[in-house]
């Protein structure tokens, strides 16, 4: 009873209290068996009937049920803030439908709900969900093939039944290794087939990227790396990419800013060649670009054989006979 939650408004950063728990209902009646010889008082039997939580406390949680199905990493990769918002509120409705039968809700409701100003018009209620699709940021495309905890969050765009307005369907895949969601038509892909790999390995690997760490977000912006944006492309390269090996690219990347090497275009794009061509690179066991993870051309490789026959030397040479072959 004497459990509170705290609320704080950010914006004027007024702090309110509520009980957790309103009402409890509990009924005391005299035990049914004798007192026992030990009690200084007399005893009672608590029945139990009941509890009602504060109508604060329970908003609260059904808020948390509807931010179940999302992934923190996942939001904060979305470029538009109209997507992030639609990310939201959508997830928790759409993940009890099929693409055979999907939540549906039409453009001028959707940009209401999400507090977002509606367009009078039809055509351009469509051209916000639509524009820049040619370069692949689109509000839809960018909704497209998210991932939830559980599984992967599906949009389309439709027109009503009436034809006055256009309409969201959205609905969720349970089964993304058949739809590959994931990237989608992604330079990922493509690099991790130019590598002949398996594609199912590549699946494998992307069931659960991990973010990046705040090592890697330190080298990324001493590097001069936009991450905004792209942080989500490098979460993926990482659980394609060896860990040292991703490490090395993102520390060469800070070597050539403190040493005021210039990419021809910007840092940033030039981090991201060379992660598509450490990941499109042949498959070879132990294989690491030779010359430096952005130079990826072939050198002959430096004749080991006089180190190693000195090592040797050093460790038996003094304990006893050494006798040397040719090595291959």
């Amino acid at each position: 009873m004497d459990s509170y939650i705290r609320v704080t408004d950010l914006d004027t950063t007024v702090c309110r209290q509520y009980r957790l728990i309103e009402r409890i209902d509990v009924e005391a009646r005299p035990p049914r068996r004798s007192d026992s010889k030990l009690a200084t008082s007399n005893q009672q039997e608590i029945f139990f009937h009941g509890c009602t939580l504060s109508p604060e406390f329970f908003g609260m949680l059904g808020q948390i049920a509807e931010l179940q199905y999302l992934k923190l990493d996942v939001l904060t990769s979305i470029r538009a803030p109209l997507a992030q918002a639609i990310y939201l509120y959508i997830p928790s409705r759409a993940h009890h439908h099929s693409e055979a039968d999907p939540f549906e809700i039409s453009l001028a409701k959707l940009l209401e709900q999400v507090s977002c100003p509606v367009p009078k018009h039809k055509s351009v209620r469509h051209k916000i969900f639509t524009q820049r699709e040619a370069i692949g940021h689109s509000i839809i495309q960018q909704l497209d093939g998210l991932e939830t905890t559980n599984a992967v969050f599906r949009v389309r765009l439709a027109p009503t039944n009436d034809d006055t307005d256009w309409k969201l369907q959205a609905w969720v895949d349970r089964n993304p290794r058949r739809s590959n969601p994931a990237l989608g038509n992604s330079k990922l892909i493509k690099a991790w087939n130019a590598s002949g790999r398996p594609f199912e390995l590549m699946e494998k690997r992307l069931v659960s990227p991990l973010p990046l760490t705040d090592y890697e977000k330190e080298l990324l912006e001493i590097a001069g790396v936009q991450l905004a944006g792209n942080e989500r492309f490098f979460s993926l390269a990482k659980a394609l990419i060896p860990p040292t090996q991703f490490v090395g690219l993102l520390a060469e990347a800070k070597g050539d800013a403190l040493e005021g090497r210039k990419a021809r275009k910007n840092p940033t794009a030039r981090l991201i060649w060379r992660i598509i061509a450490a990941i499109s690179a042949p498959h070879q066991a132990g294989f690491l670009p030779p010359g430096g993870y952005g130079q990826l051309r072939k050198r002959p490789a430096p004749d080991t054989r006089p180190v190693l026959l000195s090592i040797i030397v050093r460790i038996v040479g003094r304990r006893g006979r050494v006798q040397f072959g040719r090595l291959p």
